[in-house]
């Protein structure tokens, strides 16, 4: 009997709707099969599709039996849970473990701030040495160094990781200053680009920041930092185009919610730039953005209780958060906060994040 043979049209479609893990097995079905998972266009078309959303876990910790040296150890979980669901989610899929250098001058093992994701990728750094990973794909690719001119460090937590819709590149924004601020500022900021794997200054001076509060958020292709303007300490946001390559405007902030910058961070709320802004004695309010770049515009959405070191870090759906604990572990909130207890070698070290996996190689992506 003669083999039957799917049209490719109907292929793509039954294909297009699998997981990574199951199309990397589907790859040893014939070439056929494996030049069309391979392809640049499928790949597009599966990065595009609407996917699980998964929890993308990132452990870190010492291994002093193995000789000098962390691991990164990464695992995921399923989300969204129904509301009927069990709390407990057992996070024993590991997906991914990957060695790094002994890092010198830290003590306790702190956690590992996460860049991205973006298609399924992320950007981590430690000090001056920063990764590309693929979780799904179990691939890293270590980045060329950074050559900071003398009197500059990287500011450890000021990266940014976006995607240019224009040429199809990755690239990575460094942030470093010197930290004796003179009359004018000594902010600079390079960026790396996936497409000739290399570094290079911006042209982007930004001469009235102080110091920068928290992580980036990357928001309709444009980057944004959190910072504190000097001489008035005054909080705004930052924003850089990652297609053009340039700094766009400055942000300012609502005079209620820029009034001190104790524990301020970018979030996106259904679709909108927001800000989570914390105390642990008048509880974590979100202020929303309701036109984009109108300061009259900031909006009060909601206030959550003075929970002890609790600040939402993820708008989900149906005014729903993850939130991040003291203790590393996460939480869904709605009317209330649901404790997830994450079972598994989970430390304070542990960070979460949301993303869905992507056949996006980056073999494919970066330039040798």
């Amino acid at each position: 009997m003669a083999e039957q043979v799917l049209p490719t049209d109907v292929l793509i479609e039954v294909l297009i709707r699998l997981p990574v893990k199951t199309l990397l097995k589907c790859r040893s079905v014939s070439k056929s099969w494996c030049n069309l998972i391979r392809s640049r266009i499928f790949i597009l078309s599966h990065t595009k599709r609407e996917r699980k959303q998964r929890i993308l876990l990132v452990n870190r910790y010492s291994t002093p039996e193995e000789g000098d040296g962390e691991v990164l150890s990464f695992a995921n979980v399923s989300f969204p849970i129904s509301d009927d669901s069990d709390t407990t989610l057992y996070c024993d899929i590991h997906i991914l473990s990957h060695r790094l250098p002994q890092l010198s001058g830290e003590g306790e093992i702190v956690r590992i701030p996460i860049h991205g994701p973006c298609n399924g990728l992320v950007c981590i750094a430690f000090g001056e040495t920063i990764y590309l990973c693929n979780p799904a794909l179990r691939e890293f690719k270590l980045l060329p160094p950074l050559r900071f001119p003398v009197g500059y460090s990287p500011l450890p937590s000021q990266i940014g990781f976006g995607f240019d819709q224009i040429t199809g590149d990755y690239k990575v924004i460094q942030i470093s200053d010197v930290p004796d601020f003179s009359e004018e500022s000594k902010i600079r900021f390079d960026l790396y680009n996936s497409g000739s794997n290399s570094w290079k200054e911006m042209d982007a001076r930004v001469p009235d920041i102080s110091h920068f509060i928290g992580y980036e958020l990357l928001y309709n292709g444009v980057m944004h930092w959190l910072a504190i303007m000097s001489p008035h300490n005054s909080a705004c946001i930052i924003c850089l185009d990652v297609t053009r390559e340039s700094l766009g405007q400055y942000i300012e902030l609502n005079g209620d919610l820029g009034r001190d910058e104790s524990d301020l961070r970018l979030i996106e709320f259904d679709g909108r730039l927001a800000v989570v802004r914390y105390s642990p004695w008048t509880g974590t309010e979100i202020w929303v953005m309701k036109e984009y770049g109108a300061k009259e515009s900031w909006t009060k959405q909601c206030v959550m209780g003075a929970y002890y070191t609790i600040c939402p870090f993820q708008f989900l759906k149906n005014e729903e958060f993850m939130v991040d604990s003291e203790f590393g572990r996460c939480t869904l909130e709605e009317s209330q906060l649901k404790g997830f207890q994450f079972y598994g070698d989970f430390h304070s070290s542990t960070t979460a994040v949301f993303y869905e996996e992507s056949l996006i190689s980056l073999n494919d992506i970066i330039s040798e």
